[in-house]
């Protein structure tokens, strides 16, 4: 799997795990397992963290995913980011099916660090039904990260 997914307005592209062909699968139904539009083997759940690289996708996702949204921002230049990249990654396989963890680069979308008022980084928001549930910051290890997921 590759170390991180796309996104669009319409879903996450899931690439298929036997052919490779992208898949589209509805943020409302991540939650769900789909199959290849073109090979029809079943594809996994989304364990991965998708990368959001805009505003209008960022909030298709949070308004139509039935699933918890946890948000990592972080910026390219950022150690401790760098540092919490592989737990994140890690937290995303842990929590397939349960809930999509997502990448916002704060310098490339300011935009979206400013709503959560982002004020350092790596932050951490948890979302339901586009609703903003807890926020958090600094370097977590991927199991303290999913605990803090868990008892929100």
């Amino acid at each position: 799997m590759n170390t991180h997914l796309t996104a669009d307005e319409r879903g996450i592209i899931l690439p298929c795990p036997d052919c490779g062909t992208s898949n589209r699968i509805a943020y409302a139904k991540a939650a769900q397992q789909g199959r290849c539009g073109t090979c029809k083997a079943e594809l996994p759940h989304v364990s991965a963290p998708v990368e959001i690289t805009s505003a209008a996708d960022f909030a298709a996702l949070i308004t139509n995913s039935t699933l918890p949204v946890v948000v990592d921002f972080w910026a390219p230049w950022c150690g401790p980011c760098q540092m919490m990249a592989p737990e994140f990654a890690k937290a995303a396989t842990k929590a397939a099916g349960a809930a999509i963890l997502v990448k916002v680069n704060t310098d490339d979308r300011q935009d979206i660090a400013s709503q959560f008022r982002v004020q350092g980084i790596p932050a951490f928001a948890l979302l339901r039904k586009g609703k903003v549930v807890a926020q958090t910051s600094g370097f977590q290890p991927a199991d303290r990260l999913l605990a803090w997921m868990r008892s929100q």
